[in-house]
């Protein structure tokens, strides 16, 4: 039986611990993806390469209420009234319809690719109207992102998530103001 040289033998090591490497990533690769057909195509679940989050971004501002609308009987608030909260409000008399309205918006919210592309990050703060009948009536930029895409985007998605669900019946009001912070973050 021939003896291999010491170093032949590392060789072989260092041969076989390449191979071994090259499969393993070749195999990740293809574990990845799934097949259809003949092609290989992406899988439908990619890794988003950001993050979005909706927090209590400040105080709520004071309500401000008994501004007199009288509304002939549909069952709406006899007195305009209205109130401004934030979108992450622990406030039980708001929580239900607060998670429905997020739920439309992160439904619609995606990076900007033109922000993505320039790799632009920030937090817009943003306050919405939505009237007793779920209509967008209005929307502003509290605090800017630094960016005027990703304010822009932030609106665009408030927008297009409208109408929202009518304001529940027992909160008796006939707009609620909703502040919203949108975290764009790129992951490392």
């Amino acid at each position: 039986m021939k003896t291999r040289h010491p170093l032949e033998k590392t060789a072989m090591k260092r041969s076989f611990l390449i191979a071994l490497l090259v499969s393993l990533a070749s195999h990740a690769l293809v574990l990845s993806m799934s097949v259809t057909g003949d092609r290989l195509m992406p899988s439908p679940h990619p890794e988003r390469p950001m993050t979005v989050k909706l927090t209590e971004p400040i105080p709520p501002e004071p309500e401000v209420q008994g501004k007199s609308a009288e509304t002939g009987g549909t069952g709406s608030p006899t007195a305009a009234e209205e109130h401004t909260v934030n979108l992450e409000s622990p406030d039980h008399r708001y929580r239900s319809y607060l998670m429905k309205v997020r739920q439309r918006i992160e439904s619609r919210w995606s990076y900007p690719e033109t922000a993505l592309k320039r790799r632009e990050e920030g937090v817009a703060t943003v306050r919405f109207t939505i009237e007793n009948r779920g209509v967008l009536s209005g929307q502003t930029i509290l605090t800017s992102s630094g960016s005027d895409t990703l304010d822009r985007h932030s609106l665009t998605v408030i927008h297009t998530a409208a109408p929202y669900d009518r304001l529940p019946e027992e909160l008796r009001l006939a707009r609620l103001h909703i502040v919203a912070s949108f975290h764009y973050r790129l992951k490392p």
